[in-house]
Order: structure tokens, then C-alpha cells, then sequence
């Protein structure tokens, strides 16, 4: 177990980060890791889909905008899906309009990030999707 893992109130997590770019991947992923979280990758939708068939996940992390199927698609699908209907799904996208933001809440997003996030913002949306102080 890492330092960070130890001290982490959320060592031990699952996150399935979902982007189409490999750089805002990585810069989510590096974020979560450092907070002792583990971290899978899909580039779109359709792929996250066909991880969650096999690996449980305490957690979403999804663009908004991808090819294939996009957050909106995920979120929905999601949220129709018996074994999948509480797995709480954080967008992040560069999209900080209301009306996207409104719209993914009302899908049944948990939350939702603005990019680039900071290790505070991450923080604050881990706090509260598992109930922690940090």
C-alpha cells in the first residue's frame, strides 16, 4: 500500500475514467492516483459499457462530448441498467453552459466537473459522492 493509499479516505476506490482524449485521461487519472484511488480507462461510452459488463466500479468519471456514445448516452444508459442504476457518474467536460450541466443532473449524473479540474475540485466531488470528510 502506497503512502497515499494510507492516508486516503478513499484508498481502494474504482474509477472508470471515460474520455477520448489520452491526455485528459492521464491528467484525470493522475488526480485520482494520487489520492490513492485505482483507475481503468475507456475512450467513449460504448467501450466504458463493455468494461462495467465485467469490473464493478465505486465510480464514473465521463466526458461529455465523444464518438460512439456520448456522457448524455452513458448517463442514460446507465441509469437504465438494473446493475448499474446507482453507480454514481461524474461529467467532466469543458461545457460549463447551464443548460449542460442541467442536463446531464436531470439524466441522473451525480456531478459535474469543469476542465480542467484541480486536485481541489476532485477532492470536493469525491467528498461527496462517498460521504468524506478530506
Amino acid at each position: 500500500m502506497s503512502a497515499n493509499e494510507k492516508h486516503s479516505p478513499w484508498a481502494g476506490k474504482s474509477i472508470l475514467i471515460v474520455d477520448d482524449y489520452p491526455a485528459v485521461r492521464r491528467a484525470i487519472k493522475d488526480i485520482v492516483v494520487s489520492l490513492g484511488l485505482h483507475v481503468s480507462e475507456a475512450e467513449n461510452g460504448l467501450e466504458a459499457q463493455d468494461i462495467l459488463k465485467n469490473k464493478d466500479f465505486d465510480l464514473v468519471i465521463s466526458d461529455l462530448v465523444m464518438p460512439e456514445m456520448d456522457g448524455f448516452e452513458l448517463t442514460e444508459a446507465l441509469r437504465a441498467s438494473p446493475k448499474h442504476r446507482r453507480l454514481p457518474i461524474v461529467i467532466i467536460s469543458t461545457h460549463d453552459d447551464s443548460k449542460y450541466i442541467f442536463r446531464t443532473l436531470r439524466l441522473g449524473a451525480d456531478d459535474y466537473l469543469i476542465k480542467p479540474p484541480t486536485v481541489e475540485m476532485v477532492k470536493i466531488v469525491l467528498a461527496r459522492i462517498f460521504d468524506h470528510d478530506w
